[in-house]
C-alpha cells in the first residue's frame, strides 16, 4: 500500500522522500521492523522511539513517522521522513488504513471494567458459539476464533497495542468472523489503542481502584474507562455500581441497564440461589421472566451473566437461545478454575487481585461454605501499595486462614510487599507468611479437609511469575494439578 493511501486521514509535513514511497508492513517497535517498513516513533515512560530510527534505517524501513525534531544525518536522503504533532494519535488511524478498517466487517462488542471483563466476554463468546456464530475474541487469554488461537504479536496484558489490534481484526475479518469480543483496559484507551475500532456495544462492568501506579489518580482511571461510550452506538451499564450514573451520561447513543434485584434496571435478576457447581436465578424483563442455570458459582457470575444476555439480545439472538446456551457454558480459565479433590475440599483459582475483586469472591463463597476457607494471595510489585493492606484486611475478616505469599514481585522485596499486605492482617494467629508461592499453595493444600474450600487468588491463568526482571515458569492451576496427583489417584475438574 502507498504510504500517501495510509496517511489520507492524517495532518502531517514531509520533511524528506516521497510518500508514493511502497509499504509492506507497520512497525511501532524496532523489534518488528522489516524490509520495506513504515516505522512510526512513539515516545513511551521508559522508552522513546525516536532513538531507534537508526536502528531502522539498518533494518530495510523506507519511512518513518516522527513527532519531534530529531537529527536526520543518518538517515538516507531517499528516505521518507515524515512529522505528525502525535504519533500515539497517528498510530490508530495508520493502523486501521494499512488494514483497510478491518472492524467494520463484524460487529464488535467492547467490554471493560475494572473487574469481569474476561468472564463476561468469555460468557458472551460462548454463548454466540453455542447459537452458531463465528467469533472473535480479544483480551487477557489471547486472540482467538473460536476458541482457536491465532497468529498475534503480544505487547499488552489485555488490549494489544493497536498494530497488533487492527492485524489481528483483519485476520478475522478474512476468515468471516460475525462477531467480535474485547477486552477494552483503561491503558487501552487512554493510550488510543481502539480510537479506529467501529464498536457496535459497549459494557460497563464496574469500577473500583487498580492500575493507580499507571494513571496516577482514579480520576484518571475514570476518565479512560468512560471514554469507551461515546465510541459506542448502544451501551449496557451495571446499574449496581456506584459510578453508573456517570457511565449513563458518558453514553452517545442507546443504553439499557442490568443489576441484581434492582428495579431500575432494565434487565435484572431475582430469586439467586448459589451452590460451588453454579447458580440459579430468574431473569426479568418487560417482555419477558426466565429461570436460569449457569454452572459458575457466585453472585458475581449472576451479574456477568446479565450483561452477557442483555448483549446477545442486541446482537440478534433470542432469549430461549441464550439461555440454553448458558445451561453448558464453563468457566474461563483462571476465574474461579475449580478442582473438586477426591478429599473432598474445593480448590478455586481466581485471577482476583484488587480488593473489591478478592471481596467479593470471597463474600460468594461464604454462603455455600461448608467447612473452612483458606486463601493464598500476594499482590504485585511495582503497583499500587495502597490496595495491599486493604487485601490483607478483606483476606483476614472473610476467611479463617490467609497463607500470605507472592505474586509478581518485579523489582520490589517481596518480604517489603508482604509486610505491606500483613499490616492490613486482622486476627494475628490466623494467617502465616510463605515467600515461595509453589510452595505456598502446597502447604494450603496439605490443610484442607473435606468441605473446606481452598481460594487461591491473584494470578489466574498466568504462566510466569516476574522476579527482579526474570520470568519464571509458574501456573497456580499446574501446582494444584500436580499436588493431588502425587497426593490422591484422581482429581475432578469442576
Amino acid at each position: 500500500m502507498k504510504l500517501q493511501t495510509i496517511l489520507n486521514k492524517i495532518d502531517y509535513t514531509t520533511l524528506q522522500g516521497d510518500v508514493q514511497v511502497n509499504i509492506e508492513s507497520v512497525a511501532y517497535h524496532s523489534g518488528l521492523i522489516q524490509q520495506d517498513s513504515l516505522f512510526i516513533c512513539l515516545e513511551g515512560t521508559k522508552r522513546d522511539g525516536h532513538d531507534y530510527i537508526a536502528q531502522a534505517v539498518m533494518k530495510g524501513a523506507v519511512a518513518i513517522v516522527i513527532q519531534k525534531q530529531v537529527g536526520l544525518e543518518f538517515v538516507p536522503d531517499d528516505m521518507t521522513v515524515i512529522q505528525v504533532d502525535d504519533t500515539r494519535h497517528a498510530l490508530p488511524i495508520i493502523a486501521s488504513q494499512f488494514y483497510s478498517h478491518p472492524s467494520q466487517a463484524f460487529r464488535l462488542v467492547g467490554v471493560t471494567g475494572t473487574n469481569g471483563k474476561t468472564s463476561v466476554s468469555h460468557l458472551i463468546s460462548s454463548i454466540l458459539q453455542y447459537t452458531g456464530r463465528k467469533v472473535g475474541t480479544v483480551g487477557t487469554l489471547g486472540n482467538r476464533i473460536n476458541n482457536e488461537d491465532i497468529k498475534a504479536y503480544r505487547t499488552t496484558p489485555t488490549t494489544p497495542e493497536t498494530v497488533d489490534l487492527q492485524a489481528s481484526f483483519a485476520a478475522m475479518r478474512d476468515q468471516s468472523v460475525t462477531d467480535v469480543v474485547m477486552e477494552v483496559s483503561s491503558m487501552g484507551l487512554k493510550n488510543k489503542r481502539v480510537l479506529e475500532c467501529q464498536f457496535d456495544v459497549g459494557i460497563f462492568t464496574n469500577l473500583s481502584q487498580d492500575h493507580l501506579d499507571d494513571h496516577g489518580s482514579f480520576e484518571d482511571y475514570k476518565e479512560s474507562k468512560l471514554s469507551l461510550f461515546p465510541m459506542c452506538p448502544y451501551s449496557i451499564l451495571n446499574i449496581d455500581d456506584p459510578f453508573a450514573s456517570e457511565f449513563i451520561g458518558a453514553t452517545n447513543g442507546s443504553y439499557e441497564t442490568y443489576g441484581i434485584e434492582n428495579k431500575e434496571a432494565d434487565l435484572n435478576a431475582t430469586g439467586i440461589k448459589s451452590d460451588e457447581k453454579g447458580v440459579h436465578f430468574q431473569v426479568n424483563h418487560k417482555e419477558f421472566q426466565n429461570d436460569v442455570y449457569v454452572p459458575i458459582p457466585g453472585e458475581f457470575t449472576v451479574s456477568n451473566s446479565l450483561a452477557a444476555i442483555c448483549c446477545c439480545l442486541h446482537l440478534g439472538l433470542d432469549i430461549e437461545d441464550i439461555i440454553e446456551a448458558l445451561k453448558h457454558v464453563k468457566g474461563p480459565d483462571g476465574r474461579l478454575q475449580t478442582i473438586h479433590s477426591p478429599e473432598g475440599y474445593t480448590v478455586m483459582v481466581d485471577y482476583a487481585h484488587t480488593p473489591d475483586a478478592l471481596e467479593k469472591v470471597l463474600l460468594n463463597l461464604s454462603p455455600i461454605k461448608k467447612g473452612n476457607i483458606f486463601v493464598v494471595f500476594g499482590c504485585g510489585g511495582d503497583r499500587d501499595r495502597g490496595k495491599r493492606a486493604v487485601m490483607g484486611e478483606i483476606a483476614s475478616r472473610w476467611s479463617d486462614y490467609v497463607i500470605l505469599t507472592t505474586d509478581n514481585p518485579r523489582s520490589e522485596e517481596p518480604a517489603s510487599i508482604l509486610a505491606d499486605v500483613e499490616e492490613g492482617m486482622q486476627a494475628p494467629g490466623d494467617y502465616e507468611i510463605i515467600e515461595d508461592r509453589e510452595e505456598a499453595i502446597q502447604r494450603a493444600l496439605s490443610m484442607a479437609e473435606p468441605r473446606d474450600i481452598v481460594l487461591i487468588a491473584g494470578r489466574g491463568n498466568e504462566n510466569y511469575q516476574e522476579v527482579n526482571g526474570s520470568k519464571r515458569s509458574l501456573n497456580d492451576f499446574d501446582v494444584v494439578e500436580r499436588f493431588m496427583n502425587q497426593h490422591t489417584s484422581t482429581i475432578k475438574e469442576g
